[in-house]
């Protein structure tokens, strides 16, 4: 089984031959450099602008891709990196006040490019920015109901890494307002927004003033989540720290339940939810109501008065 797939990658013929323990030798050391590469963190000096992304989103929606474009979207990639990040920033933003991003994360199978546009108008009217992190990736497989396979980055650890890169790089360059950022995850994003709180708080830069979480419950068993459970970092990890919660009616995987269920298990880790909002939606009401998103801008704002005046 290993000579067949190590037969594919090399497209060398290893059975039979009277070198294979020197071929699967430095075979082994070719992948584990590749591993070292792939694994390597990610710097903001490593992030340049690219007109196309190297997983193929783009293409996937070239419409939508080419109205966030229009729009003065940019693209940020790593050479050799599919996962990459879309940022967008109104007029003027260097002349405000307070220079917040809003850092978005896309649901299962999602689009970065489609996923900003949800939020496009509200972050116009409000003057902050958008950063979209595109960290799922299709495969080029389908599924038995022939929609594309995707993978997504696995360690939530190198998903807040590139955030927290990407955010360098426009502070770089904008200077973003220390602590006044926000992040929104929508469905699968949205069952990692307890661990990512514990990232920014606890392992991170301390970006963020308020998380968003939109139809998708507390996934219990991912693995940095299994520790905040655990008590493994202290009985309240996300002490201080304020949630908008959103799930909608209709929703019957990731509606009202799992949203006060989340409201539960934030709260026991020392989360403060300001608030819980139930739609009369089905999954994603929260992202095409400018309702609820004003409502989230409207507590985002508060909680960040003051923050940096001098």
């Amino acid at each position: 089984m290993v000579l067949d797939k190590l037969e594919k990658i090399i497209g060398v013929h290893l059975k039979g031959n009277g070198m294979n323990r020197i071929a699967i030798l430095i075979v082994s050391q070719m992948l584990t450099l590749l591993f070292f590469s792939i694994s390597q963190p990610i710097y903001a000096a490593e992030l340049y602008e690219s007109d196309k992304d190297l997983a193929g989103i783009a293409e996937i929606n070239p419409t939508i891709y080419q109205q966030m474009i229009d729009a003065g979207a940019k693209t940020l990639i790593v050479r050799g990196h599919k996962p990459f990040i879309v940022y967008w920033l109104p007029d003027g933003f260097d002349e405000l006040p307070n220079r917040r991003i809003l850092v978005i994360m896309h649901g299962t199978n999602g689009n970065a490019y489609r996923h900003m546009s949800n939020f496009l108008n509200t972050a116009r009217k409000y003057r902050f920015g958008i950063l979209s992190v595109q960290w799922g990736w299709p495969t080029g497989k389908q599924t038995l109901k022939r929609k594309i396979k995707y993978k997504y980055i696995r360690n939530a650890r190198d998903t807040y890494r590139l955030i927290s890169e990407g955010l360098s790089y426009i502070d770089g360059i904008h200077r973003i307002s220390p602590g006044e950022c926000a992040w929104l995850g929508f469905s699968r994003s949205s069952t990692q927004c307890a661990v990512f709180a514990h990232l920014d708080k606890n392992e991170g830069n301390k970006y963020f003033a308020l998380f968003i979480a939109t139809s998708g419950g507390i996934g219990k068993n991912l693995p940095i989540m299994r520790e905040l459970l655990s008590g493994k970092h202290g009985d309240k990890p996300l002490a201080g720290l304020h949630f908008y919660l959103w799930g909608g009616k209709r929703d019957r995987r990731h509606g009202e339940n799992e949203m006060r269920q989340s409201q539960t298990i934030i709260e026991q880790l020392g989360g403060i939810v300001d608030i819980l909002r139930i739609g009369k939606e089905g999954h994603g009401g929260f992202n095409h109501n400018l309702q609820y998103q004003e409502e989230a801008w409207a507590l985002w704002n508060s909680l960040c008065y003051g923050k940096n005046e001098k």
